[in-house]
Parts: structure tokens; sequence; C-alpha cells
């Protein structure tokens, strides 16, 4: 029978994963338990099945625990949460360096994130209870959240982005098209902007790609959309939808400004124009272009989105682009391939 420790660490991990999807950036749905302590499916860009194992009292099934981890070949992503310990730690290193001596065993490692909970926590102290639930949040926003699903953001990049000006609105409406369609042809890309002027585009083009925003092909005009990119433009829809609702920033939202220590910005005092804002910070700045990319470009960054029930994250349709790109017989098939964000688009589209 589990302990009390066991069953709440558990719990804790459901109800952190749970609390991160209120920010309508990622989905969590349930999953099939198996022989996992817990297990869900984080949707975002692609789906990243998830399970979590918790070794607490019988340190014997450590090695066990950890091979079922690891030759879990449905799982992308796969939490160990350990009772805290030197000799658990010596024997954990002893196990990992074994897999890490053999290539073809190292793979298996990428996905895999261990968590140590002090020994004498005690699930029957709310106290204690409580300060595990602060404490998952914040590792799991950082090892989980910022540092896979949402494609390593960091607040360097994001801090790139909201920096950059330009035409007013047109860095969002390049963004938005090019993870919409990717860059491909510019003449084409420049139709559909509705936009012509060089310059300001490729200043925007090398901005997005040296935050990592989009990803672009050697030598080539072609830019794609990062999982990182993405995120910064759902983010802002997320911006965008709490000063739509006129209720002060969302606790989500405050929380992903938080976790990339950045100080939660003033909220607008005025309703969204493309004119009328007053800009106090870099964020009703941005908060301006993404009002001028719908007055100059014609694109709504909260179009289609069900103000009641939002999903701010969408599908990645990375088949379509790697179909378009193999008629460039030199594109590189693994281009994509972003295997620490366990985002890799040639093993996912023969799914």
């Amino acid at each position: 029978m589990a302990s009390p420790e066991h069953q709440a660490i558990a719990e804790t991990i459901d109800n952190v994963l749970n609390s991160l999807a209120g920010s309508t950036l990622i989905g969590v749905f349930e999953g099939q338990r198996r022989t996992f302590d817990y297990s869900c499916l984080l949707k975002r860009d692609l789906e990243r099945p998830l399970v979590a194992q918790v070794l607490w009292r019988h340190d014997q099934g450590l090695e066990k625990d950890i091979r079922t981890l690891l030759l879990d070949t449905d799982s992308a992503l796969k939490l160990y949460v350990i009772r805290d310990s030197a000799r658990i730690r010596a024997t954990l290193d002893d196990v990992l360096r074994s897999y890490r001596s053999h290539a073809e065993l190292r793979q298996r490692l990428r996905g895999l994130k261990i968590f140590f909970i002090p020994a004498d926590f005690d699930a029957d102290k709310e106290e204690q209870r409580r300060w595990l639930q602060r404490h998952f949040a914040d590792t799991f926003m950082h090892d989980i959240s910022f540092a896979i699903v949402f494609g390593g953001v960091t607040k360097h990049a994001l801090e790139v982005f909201l920096a950059h000006n330009g035409p007013f609105g047109l860095k969002y409406a390049i963004l938005d098209e090019i993870v919409k369609n990717g860059l491909v042809h510019m003449p084409a890309f420049k139709e559909r902007l509705g936009y012509k002027r060089d310059g300001p585009i490729r200043e925007a083009l090398a901005m997005l790609n040296a935050a990592g925003l989009t990803r672009n092909w050697t030598s080539s005009v072609c830019h794609f959309p990062s999982i990182r990119g993405r995120f910064i433009l759902d983010f802002t829809r997320r911006i965008l939808l709490d000063v739509k609702l006129g209720d002060g920033w969302s606790i989500r939202t405050a929380e992903i400004f938080n976790a990339l220590q950045m100080p939660t910005p003033d909220y607008p005092s005025e309703p969204i124009t493309a004119t009328n804002i007053r800009i106090t910070d870099a964020v009703s700045n941005n908060i301006l272009h993404a009002a001028n990319c719908k007055a100059k470009f014609g694109r709504d960054l909260l179009d289609g989105i069900d103000l009641e029930k939002p999903q701010l994250y969408s599908d990645f349709n990375v088949t379509g682009f790697l179909d378009e790109m193999r008629l460039a017989k030199t594109f590189p098939p693994d281009f994509f391939d972003q295997p620490e964000y366990v985002f890799i688009p040639s093993r996912a589209t023969t799914r």
C-alpha cells in the first residue's frame, strides 16, 4: 500500500500540471496509468505523453523504476520523484552512469527529469503539502514548461522580441505568417503580408532568427517557426486576451512573467486600439504592435479564439513544411529535429 507521502506527491503532480493548463497555453489530458504512478498527455505543438514514478519507501526499487521509465517507448517525458538521501543519490548515479556509457541506451535518457524531495517530508502536515505544491509549480514551470514544452524560451529571447520596433505590427504579422505558412518564396510571402519594403522585413527576420523564434535554412531565404516562436505568439495572445477581458492580468499570465524573472507590467488603463494605448513599458508597446497588426495587416491575433473557453495553443503542421521543402533536393530531412525539446518530426510524422 502506498504511503501518504507517495500519494500526496502523485496528487500534487496532477494538481500542478492542471494548474499550468489554466494558462490555456498548454493542454493536459488524462492518460492511462498502466504501470506508473501518474500519466497524462501534454498537448502543444505535438502530443507529449508524460509518465511519473515515485520512490519513497522501497529504495531497492530504484533500478527497476529507472528501467521501466526509460524502456517505455510510448512516453516522451518521464518524471521520477525520489526521497532524497546520500545513499539514494549514489545508487542513482551508478545506474545512470551505466546508461550513459552505451550510445544506444544514452538516447533513452532524453526526456527524463528527476526531482528530489526532502526525506523528512510529512504529508500529514498541511504547511508541507503547500510547500510541495509551490516547489513542484516552480520546478515544473522551468524544467518542463519553459525548458521543453515552450521550446526553451528565456527572458533574453522575450526581451529581444519586445525591444524590436520597426513599422508597428510588422514583426507580429511576419511571425504569424511564418507560424502559419513558413517563408519559402519571398514574393509570395510579401504578397500574403501585404507589405513590400525589403529593409524592415529583413531586420525583423534577423531579429526573429537571432532570438530563436524562427529557424533559417542556411544560405536561403527560407524561415520556419520554432517551438519558442510559437510560444511567444501564443503568449502575446494570452496578454491580449487579458486586456480584452478587462479584469487585470490573469494569475497565469503573472506567473509566467514571474517565472521569466520579469516584473509584471502595468495593466493598460485604456481600451486597445491601434493608436490610443499609453506606452509605459515594453509590454504595452507590444500591445500597440499587436493592435496595429490587425489595423495595418488585417491579422487579428485573437481571431477564432473562444473568449469563454480559450485555447491558445495549436498543432505545428511540420508535415506540410517538410512536404513542401522536399521539393528542394538539398533540404536536410532532419532540419526540424530538436531533441532537447522532445520534438523530432521525423519520428512524429511516422506515428
